[in-house]
């Protein structure tokens, strides 16, 4: 028999099973999907927050929505080496951090029972579901933040894009349930036509129209199915060209929302967003706020951090259960205002290395917060 510990619980592997026995401190889980492999989502991100949870003495394991269960002991996986990831029976986590990949995943009935249970146990978990971006703009103009919020109103047919374009030279439809920039619509207005540009992976497609009964087919050949905002579009600053905007981390593992880091990211040649999925690249912030805004460079970089603290406390006020982390996108005009354009619930792990560090310590703490909340 092998044992080793992992955090604080002793793991003893024996013919291929292993078990761990809880000795000090708490246990810790994240919750994903089921996948044949064991389970989904980002590996790598997993790996990072475990590691943190380690240098604090802490067992931090993954869970799908079959492991939760009224039992002291529930199966997860852990991961004892490179690569090397083995299902285990483990002690009940005191928190739980809701990894969940996808919407619909998200929606099914195996993880609304898993976060029934967790609510009957008594067993707080972040973050409680996806934001619905109609929900994140109102709670931002009730919180008095509206000159940081592009002008905003429900896709209820053409004549709502038209009376938009009617004060703006191009508009975006944005998927209410939409991410990482899928399903983005924009529409150029060309004198009397029109140009519209479809987000399809890493380029857009491109339809032009030249009467209103063109621009309502491509409309309705660009979107996705599903409710749509439009957003009339903000002259953000360029980097070498191309458009950019700031992607800010925000954590609260306390009393206050604190930024964790933000990365600039730059649009691609042929994509119509910055997400770097769909083609957009990294840049540092630093050089591009000194490019754009000289000595103005600090100051732009503190107004920035104030209103992204400043949107997070609000949007959370509007959403159900523990919000505790959020990534939000915020383009800097040429005069160095901030504008909010999305608000994600779920933040993919950052490619900056201190950001990524920062975010992961970030998870333990809010953890370690929630499992005190709970006692």
């Amino acid at each position: 028999m092998r044992q080793r510990y992992h955090g604080d619980v002793l793991l003893c592997e024996a013919g291929g099973e292993v078990t761990g026995e809880r000795h000090l401190e708490p246990a810790f889980a994240i919750l994903t999907a089921e996948h044949p492999s064991g389970f989904a989502g980002s590996r790598l991100y997993f790996r990072d927050i475990i590691a943190a949870g380690q240098k604090k003495g802490i067992l931090v394991y993954v869970i799908t929505p079959r492991s939760v269960t009224d039992s002291a002991s529930w199966h997860g996986y852990v991961r004892l080496g490179y690569r090397n990831w083995k299902s285990a029976w483990l002690p009940r986590p005191l928190a739980v951090y809701n990894r969940i990949p996808n919407r619909a995943l998200e929606a099914s009935a195996a993880v609304q029972r898993a976060r029934a249970a967790l609510q009957a146990m008594g067993i707080p978990f972040f973050n409680h579901q996806y934001f619905n971006k109609a929900k994140v703009y109102e709670a931002v103009q009730r919180a008095g933040l509206d000159r940081h919020l592009p002008e905003t109103r429900r896709f209820t047919g053409l004549e709502s894009v038209l009376e938009l374009l009617r004060h703006h030279s191009s508009v975006y439809l944005k998927p209410v349930g939409g991410s990482i920039g899928r399903g983005i619509v924009r529409v150029d207005r060309r004198g009397n036509a029109y140009d519209v540009w479809a987000q399809r992976a890493e380029r857009a497609e491109h339809f032009t129209a030249d009467t209103l009964q063109d621009l309502e087919d491509a409309l309705r050949r660009a979107r996705f199915p599903g409710a749509y905002v439009i957003q009339a579009a903000v002259p953000v600053i360029r980097f070498h060209g191309r458009p950019c905007d700031a992607r800010v981390l925000l954590q609260r593992p306390g009393t206050h929302w604190r930024v964790v880091g933000y990365g600039i990211r730059v649009s691609g040649e042929t994509s119509i967003t910055s997400h770097v999925p769909n083609g957009g690249h990294i840049a540092d912030r630093w050089t591009v706020l000194r490019q754009v805004f000289g000595t103005r460079s600090d100051e732009v970089d503190g107004r920035l951090v104030s209103f992204s603290r400043a949107a997070a406390a609000a949007i959370e006020r509007a959403m159900p259960g523990h919000v505790r982390e959020m990534s939000i996108d915020v383009g800097l005009d040429e005069e160095g205002h901030p504008w909010l354009f999305e608000a994600n619930a779920k933040p993919m792990r950052f490619d900056e290395p201190d950001i990524a560090r920062g975010a992961s310590a970030g998870v333990i703490e809010i953890l370690c917060d929630l499992a005190r909340l709970s006692r």
